[in-house]
């Protein structure tokens, strides 16, 4: 437990959501990095492990995370929805629901021009870019 701010390493970050019992953010150079409690796989580097320090999520470029209950969801940088974690109410967006959690990012649909995506405690709500 922290009573006052703490730096993260040295990176810089462009954006950083904080979840039920974990973090996300994306660093400058579009790179995904979480930590914290993994118990449902909301961390997403494909572990049931908690994390005390920010772990690279895969290779791929990201413009946006939002850290929920027990998942978290992203928008990579060519607009597609990407989410994983807890998915025992369906708030992985998957179509369905499911007992056993996704512990590294699934696509969620297959569009590509996804604005925005906010996750709460057991729901994900994303936007669509207008079509041009």
């Amino acid at each position: 437990a922290r009573t006052a701010p703490v730096q993260i390493g040295t990176a810089t970050w462009t954006s950083v959501s904080a979840g039920y019992e974990h973090t996300c953010g994306v660093r400058t150079d579009s790179s995904l990095w979480c930590w914290g409690s993994s118990s449902s796989g909301q961390v997403g580097d494909g572990a049931l492990v908690s994390r005390s320090s920010p772990v690279k999520i895969g290779a791929a470029t990201w413009r946006v995370v939002s850290a929920g209950g027990l998942h978290t969801c992203g928008i990579r940088t060519e607009g597609t929805l990407w989410c994983w974690g807890s998915n025992s109410v369906a708030q992985v967006g998957i179509g369905s629901q499911s007992v056993t959690p996704s512990t590294a990012p699934v696509q969620v649909g297959a569009l590509t021009r996804w604005h925005t995506v906010s996750s709460g405690f057991s729901h994900s709500n994303a936007l669509l870019r207008p079509e041009a």
